[in-house]
């Protein structure tokens, strides 16, 4: 901290209190990166994007022609057409 070969600095709790209260306390993922507000940042606009590109891909595309007709639905409208004395 402070080259103080006699100590008097050091006892000084003015000082150490002063020199305490300065130092910056940086919190590091094993040194790799700073754990701080712009990893939290990054975090929640990354969550965001994938959270829209989910919502995107989860939305039914409307289609258009006989494929929007379910399938139960055009055999239910032929058999009601035909007579049923044609049907055995």
């Amino acid at each position: 901290m402070l080259d103080d070969k006699t100590n008097d600095l050091s006892n000084n709790q003015k000082l150490c209190l002063h020199i305490a209260m300065k130092r910056e306390v940086v919190f590091t993922a094993c040194g790799f990166f700073k754990l701080d507000y712009t990893l939290v940042h990054s975090m929640i606009a990354a969550a965001t994007t994938y959270l829209v590109i989910l919502i995107q891909f989860g939305q039914p595309r409307p289609t258009y022609g006989m494929s929007s007709i379910p399938h139960s639905s055009i055999t239910d409208s032929i058999n009601a057409t035909i007579p049923s004395t044609m049907i055995t």
